[in-house]
């Protein structure tokens, strides 16, 4: 089988996490620091390319009562010049993601600061479970 890579969509980070070959588990995978579109599409393009990767999971911020946010514009662009470069996207309601990596890195005794450099990816392996559960359940 192949991965499933998701991607929390910030504007001064982008979290990544994937899946393992057999899409069981959805771990952290990295924390890239945003430039530009172009180059985030090209290290997506890459890794996509370096770990046979058949699907990006970007996450969809949408506001509380399911209107779309600013950002939510932001991820149907990169998830479109991504689809014009031949990688399948799914859009994934990113709600609580943040949050819950925030309160999984507090549990685990991290200072805000050292949990910073990896809040993003958690995020992002957030966004890969809650998908990963919803495949599964179909």
């Amino acid at each position: 089988m192949s991965r499933i890579l998701s991607v929390d969509l910030g504007t001064k980070r982008v979290g990544l996490a994937m899946t393992d070959p057999l899409r069981m588990i959805a771990s952290p995978y990295k924390t890239l620091h945003y430039r530009s579109d172009r180059q985030l599409i090209a290290d997506v393009l890459a890794i996509v390319e370096a770990n046979a990767v058949e699907t990006v999971v970007i996450g969809l911020p949408l506001h509380e009562n399911s209107s779309e946010s600013e950002g939510s514009l932001r991820s149907r662009t990169f998830a479109a010049k991504l689809n014009r470069r031949g990688v399948d996207t799914v859009l994934w309601d990113e709600r609580y993601t943040s949050r819950d990596a925030e309160e999984s890195l507090r549990r685990c005794g991290l200072d805000r600061r050292r949990a910073l450099a990896k809040i993003d990816s958690i995020a992002a392996s957030h966004i890969l479970e809650d998908y990963l559960s919803e495949i599964r359940k179909r």
